[in-house]
Formats: structure tokens, C-alpha cells, sequence
């Protein structure tokens, strides 16, 4: 198998990840402004410290 991006691939699958929770939050907790805006605010701060 190529790899196509041999250095960044763990970083766009992270991304796409993230993508797709925030999505999922959104959808699913689109009602419930406060659990929205606690989940965003755990999936920033996850995201912060995670750079590397």
C-alpha cells in the first residue's frame, strides 16, 4: 500500500474525527444549548492540550 501522506496521516484522521463528533453534537444536542456548549467546551480543551 502507498502511503499518501506518510508524516500527517494520524493528524487528518484526528481531524476528520473531530469533524465528525462536532457534527454528531450538533445533531444530537441542537436542542440543549448548555450540553452543547459543555461538550464544545471539553472537546476544545482535548484538542488544545493535545498538540504536539
Amino acid at each position: 500500500m502507498p502511503q499518501i501522506f506518510p508524516m500527517n496521516w494520524l493528524m487528518i484522521t484526528l481531524l476528520i474525527s473531530m469533524i465528525l463528533i462536532i457534527i454528531m453534537i450538533k445533531t444530537f444536542f441542537i436542542k440543549n444549548e448548555k450540553t452543547n456548549k459543555m461538550m464544545m467546551k471539553n472537546i476544545l480543551k482535548s484538542t488544545l492540550s493535545f498538540k504536539w
